[in-house]
């Protein structure tokens, strides 16, 4: 039972960017590659140039907000990596893990950086996966999942099905509770983060019109883009009128 539920947990929290549905394949131009599959951009070559430079401007940022709001945690709890996955057969997707000294690891593969349109993209996403780190978001994650596969196990106990099914379920059921509320707070720290690196949030948050659908659906762990774009917008404004404080 411990090995399936650690599965379905490992699950849950891989992916922080949707896959986008596959689109129709776009008219070749000098900043279009032709692909039969979701649409891309640039090159891996140009998207690995663009990840190294922009990283580089997010991470002092991420780095002093992180520790602005931990500083009672270990050093090793701010201190950001940034990786690539090389896998030309995977959707694009961006992610945020830790490593077994408990660094934060942000990982884009080889797809989602040839998704990516340009930089403010790339910063907001980048942003984005840091926020989770500063909301402690993998260890709510772990407990809400650990919680329902319990509960989940009670209750099939209960009704008399399989406790497994009710694991498996309660897992699915306590990592989906929060997971879009998880979301849209990075969101929010993703704006402040890119804004104070040098980017442009609202530019930025235009991927989320690419990457998953318009409305949320009902066991997607992402907010619809509608939403995602409309707290973008609302703490971008904020952040003009002089409001720095950052909450979620």
């Amino acid at each position: 039972m411990l090995k399936k539920l650690t599965l379905i947990l490992g699950v849950g929290l891989a992916g922080c960017v949707e896959a986008p549905a596959p689109a129709p394949t776009p008219s070749p131009t000098k900043e279009t590659v032709k692909t039969t599959g979701p649409q891309y951009f640039r090159t891996e070559a140009s998207g690995l140039a663009a990840f190294k430079r922009i990283s580089a401007k997010i991470d002092p940022v991420a780095t002093r907000i992180c520790k602005d709001f931990h500083s009672d945690k270990p050093p090793t709890f701010c201190d950001f990596q940034f990786l690539i996955r090389k896998s030309a057969k995977e959707p694009p997707n961006a992610f945020q893990s830790v490593d077994r000294s408990g660094r934060p690891t942000i990982t884009f593969n080889s797809n989602m950086l040839r998704a990516v349109k340009n930089d403010n993209e790339i910063g907001f996403i980048l942003a984005h996966e840091t926020g989770h780190q500063i909301a402690g978001h993998l260890t709510k994650t772990r407990t809400n999942a650990t919680t329902g596969a319990i509960l989940g196990a009670v209750l099939a106990g209960v009704v008399g099905v399989d406790p497994q099914v009710g694991v498996d379920l309660g897992a699915r059921v306590g990592v989906l509770q929060y997971s879009k509320k998880f979301e849209l707070q990075a969101d929010v720290l993703a704006t402040h983060i890119s804004h104070r690196a040098g980017f442009n949030p609202l530019i930025g948050a235009e991927s989320f019109q690419r990457f998953g659908g318009a409305k949320s659906q009902p066991l997607s762990t992402h907010p619809g883009s509608i939403d995602r774009i409309a707290i973008v917008k609302a703490t971008y404004q904020r952040i003009l009128r002089g409001d720095r404080s950052i909450s979620w």
